[in-house]
């Protein structure tokens, strides 16, 4: 495999289908967020509802619902504003594809820092005792057998604080365009998955796990923190092997 040409393809055909118009606009960005949301959160609800059953229609509803009544709005109002509002920048929207050693390399450098980060901000809403009452509390209010939607029900402050800090490595750096939206959708994606309460072995080794991010919601001492990978929790002794 050619690493100067190897997603050239690939980005051809989003130049092509989704157009340099859209991509150049913070919206481009959005929508991979909103994707990795949405796309988890489907199938994993439809894995509750269909397969395994431990949760009714209603239930699995109830959930989105509660998660989600507010943030879908304020995603489509975002996003339409962003498109119909002139920005005072726009995103570059190169030609060519990154390499694909530079592609991977700043993708494992945007889960890292990007763990590190909210690891760090989420252990001080655990140990600020204000900041968890009237912000962090509203997300322990779920306690285990969690539902993947838990992962979006957040106080809004919390929303834009998290949001800053999983996202900070494409933020910061300049990175490229198609770097910076396939990292979005998957860490995204990652957080979600993280609440969806279910053992997935392949997965399960390389990020951290629901049935690990359960102890968290059921233990009053904060315990597997981060929810992207181990690393920081083994690090500074928050990790705990789910039984």
């Amino acid at each position: 495999m050619d690493n100067a040409t190897a997603l050239q393809p690939i980005w051809n055909f989003m130049l092509e289908n989704v157009g340099s118009g859209f991509m150049s606009s913070p919206a481009f960005l959005l929508t991979a967020v909103v994707l990795g949301v949405y796309v988890p959160g489907i199938v994993f609800s439809a894995v509750d509802v269909l397969i395994t059953r431990r949760l009714t229609l209603a239930e699995s509803w109830s959930v989105y619902w509660r998660a989600m009544k507010w943030y879908s709005t304020a995603y489509i109002i975002g996003i339409v504003v962003l498109l119909s509002i002139p920005m005072p920048f726009s995103l570059t929207v190169p030609t060519t594809a990154p390499q694909l050693t530079e592609f991977l390399a700043d993708l494992m450098l945007y889960f890292l820092v990007g763990d590190f980060a909210s690891y760090v901000w989420h252990r001080l809403e655990h140990a600020h005792g204000l900041y968890a009452k009237k912000v962090h509390y509203l997300h322990h209010m779920d306690k285990p057998p969690l539902s993947i939607w838990t992962a979006m029900i957040v106080h809004p402050i919390e929303g834009i604080t998290v949001f800053f800090f999983f996202h900070i490595y494409g933020i910061l750096f300049s990175i490229h365009l198609l770097t910076f939206a396939v990292a979005a959708f998957l860490l995204t994606a990652v957080t979600m998955i993280t609440h969806s309460g279910y053992r997935l072995p392949i997965y399960d080794l390389f990020f951290a796990t629901a049935t690990g991010h359960n102890l968290h919601h059921s233990q009053r001492e904060p315990v597997n923190v981060s929810v992207v990978l181990t690393l920081c929790d083994r690090l500074f002794g928050t990790f705990r092997n789910p039984a």
